[in-house]
Parts: structure tokens; sequence; C-alpha cells
């Protein structure tokens, strides 16, 4: 659906090309404001809001392109990183509109949003397949966004998973964040 909108954007663009320089302008300048509020990409967002602020410096949305660039290159950085299993695949439209709402928030670095999407990953809901790969990677991605909660989150996690390297680092880059972890209890009673 979102592909069919854009490939109707990109017609519509196309068609604009052929009018008059001022009706071309404004067309122009709403359809490539109307992909850039429906990109859920990272890399996407970066080059739809670094084309608008270069043909449209002026333009009534250069603050909010500004920001989604600036969102956006945070996002693609985090992506970048070894440690994050999260790929373009992850950022496709799924469920209902509200998942779409989450992805396009993750996609400007909401790293809260990124929570709520593993979370409907872990439990197969909002039309989200329960993938526990993606849960991880969605946690993964939080974490490197700053969550100290999905940072304890995975490391409980890995803990389960028999994977005692990897708990540490994220426990560590939870306590490192701010996240004060409860205190292990043992089995002896006192």
């Amino acid at each position: 659906m979102l592909r069919l909108r854009l490939r109707l954007s990109q017609l519509l663009l196309l068609l604009a090309v052929a009018g008059s320089p001022a009706v071309q302008a404004a067309d122009t300048e709403s359809l490539l404001r109307q992909q850039l509020q429906q990109a859920l990409w990272p890399a996407e967002i970066v080059r739809l809001a670094d084309q608008y602020l270069s043909r449209f410096p002026d333009g009534p949305a250069t603050a909010e392109a500004s920001t989604a660039l600036a969102q956006a290159q945070q996002a693609q950085r985090v992506l970048s990183r070894n440690d994050v299993r999260l790929y373009r695949s992850a950022f496709q439209p799924a469920g209902d509109s509200r998942v779409q709402d989450e992805l396009r928030r993750a996609a400007l670095a909401d790293r809260e949003a990124a929570v709520r999407i593993a979370h409907w990953h872990q439990r197969g809901e909002q039309g989200v397949a329960n993938d526990q790969n993606r849960y991880v990677g969605w946690l993964q991605y939080a974490a490197m966004l700053g969550d100290q909660r999905a940072s304890y989150e995975l490391a409980l996690h890995y803990r389960r998973d028999a994977q005692p390297v990897l708990a540490a680092q994220y426990e560590a880059r939870a306590v490192e964040l701010g996240f004060t972890p409860p205190r292990d209890l043992d089995h002896v009673r006192k």
C-alpha cells in the first residue's frame, strides 16, 4: 500500500514537470513533503529530507525536514553498528496504521517506539508476526539509542539464553545509561 502511494506520488511528480513553473514548484514541493512524511526507512528519510532542503530552503516544511534529517541520521548511525541486528525489512509496513506510525517514530530515532515494536514482535500483537529475532533486533536498536530499560531487558534475555558475555555487556550498558538493576537474591534464607 505504501509503495503504491509512493509510486503514485512519483507519477504525479512527473506530471507536474510538464506543467507551468509556478504550479510545478508548488506540486513538486507538496509531493516531496508528502514522500518525506511517509518514508519509514531512515536512509530514505535522510535522502528525501536532504533533497527537500536543497530544493526548497525556504519551503513551508523546512523546519520539519531539518528535524527529520537530524533524527534519521542518528537512526542510520545506530543501524550501521555491527551489534544492532535490524535491517530495512524490519521497517516495512505491517499490521495496522498504529504500527506504521510507530515505525515512522522509530525511523526518527524514537527509542520508546522501538521498544513498543519489540514487544509487539515478542508477543505477536498489532498484526505483527511473533518473531524473536526482530524482538531482539528492536531492543538492540532501542538500547543503542539510549533506552536503559531495553538494555536491561536484553541483559535478562541473554542471561536466560545462557549467553553471559552478551548479558554482561547489555547490563553494563543499562547501568551506563543510569539504570539501577535490582539486587540478585540468593537461594539461601537469612
